[in-house]
């Protein structure tokens, strides 16, 4: 009888080494792509207690506790908001404002806010708040 060298025996279980690498890479790949920022702007929204949420494409306008204005976290006039806003409404007339701000800014610069806005042919403005939990 002819034989061909030592009987091997199986290893019963996983082999688990080419699962652990995958799972850290997975982890890397996680850790490189997220973004772990902090706003940039500083606002404490006003609380409400009914709302809906805007599925929409939407343009964030902010004022901060000390009235400066904001579009999509860049510092910008408020003289030339409506300038700036006019050309994204008239290439989207469907274009819906989300207005962020500050509970301390006082409703005569909101109010300025909102009517800017609707003066650019922005008709649609989300008011932002926070929801108590």
């Amino acid at each position: 009888m002819k034989t061909f060298g030592a009987v091997r025996s199986r290893q019963n279980g996983l082999n688990m080494t080419s699962l652990i690498d995958v799972v850290f890479i997975l982890l890397i790949f996680f850790m490189i792509g997220s973004r772990f920022e902090k706003p940039a702007i500083s606002l404490t929204l006003p609380n409400a207690t009914t709302g809906e949420r805007v599925e929409r494409k939407i343009i964030t306008v902010s004022m901060d506790s000390e009235g400066n204005l904001y579009v999509e976290g860049k510092a910008i006039e408020s003289a030339a908001l409506e300038s700036y806003l006019a050309p994204l409404a008239t290439a989207d007339p469907e274009l819906t404002a989300s207005l962020e701000c500050d509970g301390a800014v006082p409703f005569a610069k909101v109010t300025k806010v909102l009517d800017s806005l609707k003066r650019t042919g922005i008709l649609n403005v989300a008011v932002r708040h926070e929801f108590p939990h």
